[in-house]
């Protein structure tokens, strides 16, 4: 695998539900446009799995990223004789403003295609906030925020939250609350 990913990863998802909906227009060129990207951002996964499965090399995953990139490039330039309608070329800005990051996985492929971890850590948070009403201050709201990172980050590190949390109180010099030590 490779190193530290310096890189930023766009969620694929989000671009795949925003084709699917471009897939209903009453413009063919959105249609076909829609079906195509799709095609494209299809093919990157495979070569992602495939990857994963040990089936590639990472040379190999490498090569693919240039080849689905060039394949959406060609899409682009074949544009319509009356040019993209505005929803197929509002898409393809974004895709053409970000393009470093639609990809990143097929460079560092321990970064995954789509952000669904990260949403799924959010998902407590958002919970806590509609049940509390929020927290009210700006202060509650960037301690509420570091604490739901703390706990994750221990999760995802497989480490005990209160252990680690008594020993940042004894390094800091004192008791954590309640607790003799």
């Amino acid at each position: 695998m490779a190193g530290t990913c310096d890189g930023q990863q766009k969620c694929l998802a989000h671009l795949e539900r925003e084709l699917e909906s471009l897939k209903t227009s009453r413009f063919q060129a959105n249609r076909e446009f829609a079906a195509d990207v799709q095609q494209v951002l299809a093919t990157a996964r495979i070569h992602y799995r495939h990857y994963h499965a040990r089936n590639l090399t990472l040379e190999d995953l490498g090569s693919k990223r240039t080849e689905v990139e060039n394949s959406l490039q060609k899409i682009f330039k074949a544009t319509p004789k009356k040019g993209w309608p505005y929803d197929a070329q509002r898409l393809i800005n974004r895709l053409k403003r970000h393009w470093e990051e639609w990809f990143t996985f097929l460079t560092y492929p321990e970064v995954k295609p789509d952000n669904n971890d990260a949403e799924r850590a959010l998902r407590p948070i958002v919970i806590h906030r509609k049940v509390s009403g929020g927290a009210r201050s700006d202060w509650g709201a960037e301690l509420v925020t570091q604490m739901f990172s703390f706990l994750e980050t221990m999760r995802l590190q497989g480490q005990n939250a209160i252990v680690q949390l008594c020993e940042l109180f004894s390094l800091a010099g004192r008791s954590p609350p309640g607790l003799e030590m």
